[in-house]
């Protein structure tokens, strides 16, 4: 699958993932947003107890091949399970895939449409 198609269903179609799926996501991406911070040890006890991270093993696994293959399987196992729920907005004018699935407005050409 191309990478701009699994972004786009990473990005707009979250609800479809499985429970620990959306758990080692939320993992992955807390920890992104704390990797930088002066007290990381004192914000992971927050994040733990707030739920953005996880100590569970199999929500864990998932991420054990890095973020990008996680976001690679999760894609491919939503369109899979879901492909009647998944709706590709493309621009009429040029082809490309709109930003998101209810955009009116390429984000390439900018040609509006209804």
């Amino acid at each position: 699958m191309e990478k701009e198609k699994q972004d786009y269903i990473i990005n707009h179609y979250l609800h479809l993932m499985s429970p620990k799926e959306k758990l080692a996501y939320k993992h992955a991406h807390s920890l992104s947003k704390i990797d930088q911070n002066e007290d990381i040890e004192k914000i992971k006890r927050v994040y733990f107890k707030a739920g953005w991270l996880t100590k569970d093993e199999n929500a864990l696994s998932l991420l054990n091949n890095g973020l990008e293959k996680f976001n690679e399987d999760t894609a491919a196992r939503i369109i899979h399970d879901h492909v009647s729920q998944i709706f590709f907005n493309y621009c009429p004018n040029c082809g490309k895939l709109a930003r998101t699935p209810t955009a009116r407005q390429c984000r390439f050409c900018f040609h509006d449409w209804h």
